[in-house]
């Protein structure tokens, strides 16, 4: 699993005024990886899918002390 450069503690979760909450996700194709903001109802769970990029993300990892919610995309059947 590819590494984030910075530390997500730096990066704080957004309310939005629709009942949404910005949540920073590390999205792992497994060779590189980034940090961005997913809008969630609720706090994500294991096994939670979101759309990013035309692909579809699955929460593999929960948010610890050492990092945060990790995603990786999912290969649906065609």
């Amino acid at each position: 699993m590819a590494t984030p450069a910075h530390r997500l503690e730096s990066l704080q979760t957004q309310r939005g005024g629709d009942g949404m909450t910005g949540v920073a996700v590390i999205v792992d194709r497994g060779d590189a990886a980034r940090v961005v903001t997913v809008l969630f109802a609720a706090p994500p769970h294991l096994g939670d899918r979101f759309e990013l990029d035309d692909a579809v993300w699955e929460i593999v990892r929960l948010k610890d002390a050492e990092r945060g919610f990790v995603a990786r995309p999912v290969f649906l059947p065609c």
